[in-house]
């Protein structure tokens, strides 16, 4: 038997425990390892997760546009009366078609019908009194010739007989003729002048009368559905009130503004698909007709152009002012058999897809694809328009991210993916 000193059995304790103490370590380590390559499985799999997705294959647009939000704006016409007054009729209803040239309303015409009046008896008084004078001025001018005549068959007399009359009578004589000539000229010249002038004034006076007195009538200078009226029957408005609104030939539009980013893919004669609000099923044609080619500065900074859509296929259901939605067409392929992009892959070169027998079994077949938005993607062959595809749809899990709203990313008018 061999016998273990104290000091022998307390150097062993300790050789023993330190191999615990690294057993301990080893076992630690590997259990953290192990649930950490476990969490790290999870988190990967509740990022990523395969999922099988079905879709009809369907007909439809594709369009890749580019958006922009807009007001509906009807071209209008202001009319007001040029005098003021009270409403004395009104001849057409709001809502109503009129044709130019027809009659709005009218104005009590009372005071202008006296004053035109006036006007044209103070024209015909001033006129019989212009007819006096100047008959007194035509015997005035033919009183000066005779006399005129007469002094200067006087003053022949005295140069046939110089010697009966002194150098300085004749010089008087000659002196008197001459002054009696300019006199005579300058009564012609004032009844000349005066034949010319005519009743400037009064008739003047007579024209702006009459033409106070025609602008009691307001007429549609333009076509279109009278929208409103400021002013009822025994109302009374200025010469710078507006009276009625005019939508001039049922013409409406819609205004945007495009930043400088993407101005320069929005052309004149452009199509659109303009969509309001308050119509959110329904979608209207147009095409740009006008890019203002000064620019606006906006509260962020970006500069931007005004954009004028003309909408084609009108609806009465249109508001004047109404929020609207502007997408510019860049590309469109309508009517077309289409699938999501994320069913077509590739399979040794060639563009394939799986869809569903009538077992519900599933086979593949060979497509040819076309013009794809990003989302859907155009099918030329390979496929009828009543199968069923099927493909996987990788769902990666949600995360947030912000973007600083004063960017020029985050206000550009950004490239949109749209199919109907």
């Amino acid at each position: 038997m061999k016998i273990i000193s104290a000091q022998s059995l307390k150097g062993l304790t300790n050789l023993k425990t330190k191999k615990s103490l690294w057993l301990a370590l080893v076992v630690a380590l590997a259990l953290m390892g192990g649930v950490g390559y476990w969490y790290q499985k999870q988190s990967s799999n509740q990022g990523t997760q395969v999922q099988i997705q079905q879709a009809q294959v369907q007909r439809g647009d594709i369009l890749v546009g580019l958006d922009s939000d807009g007001t509906i704006d009807f071209s209008k016409v202001s009319l007001r009366f040029h005098v003021r007054g009270s409403i004395a009729e009104i001849l057409v209803d709001e809502g109503e078609q009129v044709n130019k040239g027809d009659i709005i309303a009218r104005l009590d015409d009372k005071n202008y019908q006296d004053q035109y009046q006036l006007a044209v008896a103070k024209l015909q008084e001033a006129q019989e009194q212009e007819t006096t004078s100047l008959l007194d001025n035509e015997l005035t001018i033919k009183k000066a010739d005779a006399d005129l005549e007469k002094l200067r068959d006087e003053y022949k007399e005295m140069e046939a007989i110089p010697e009966a009359y002194s150098a300085n009578e004749l010089k008087l004589k000659k002196l008197e003729l001459a002054n009696k000539e300019t006199e005579f000229k300058n009564l012609q010249q004032k009844y000349e002048l005066q034949k010319a002038r005519g009743l400037d004034q009064n008739e003047l006076q007579v024209n702006m009368a009459k033409e106070d007195l025609e602008d009691t009538i307001l007429y549609a200078p333009i076509s279109g559905v009278v929208l409103d009226f400021a002013k009822k029957v025994g109302e009374s408005l200025t010469d710078e009130e507006d009276f009625a609104t005019i939508h001039e030939d049922n013409t409406i539009k819609a205004i945007t503004n495009v930043i400088e980013y993407d101005i320069g893919q929005i052309k004149v004669g452009q199509k659109v698909y303009v969509t309001v609000e308050a119509i959110p099923d329904k979608k209207f044609t147009g095409e740009v007709t006008k890019i203002n080619a000064l620019p606006t500065q906006g509260s962020n900074g970006l500069v931007n152009y005004s954009v004028e859509i003309t909408i084609k296929d009108l609806g009465s259901e249109l508001k004047d002012g109404m929020t609207c939605a502007v997408s510019f067409v860049i590309k469109e392929v309508k009517d077309c058999l289409m699938v999501p992009y994320q069913a077509v892959k590739m399979v040794q070169g060639k563009q394939v897809v799986t869809v569903l027998d009538e077992k519900g079994q599933q086979a593949e077949k060979q497509i040819k694809t076309g013009f794809t938005d990003g989302t859907n993607v155009e099918v030329v062959e390979g496929l009828r328009g009543n199968e069923t595809v099927v493909y996987q749809r990788a769902s990666t899990a949600k995360t947030t991210s912000t973007r600083s709203a004063t960017t020029p990313q985050a206000n550009s008018n950004q490239m949109i993916f749209r199919s109907r």
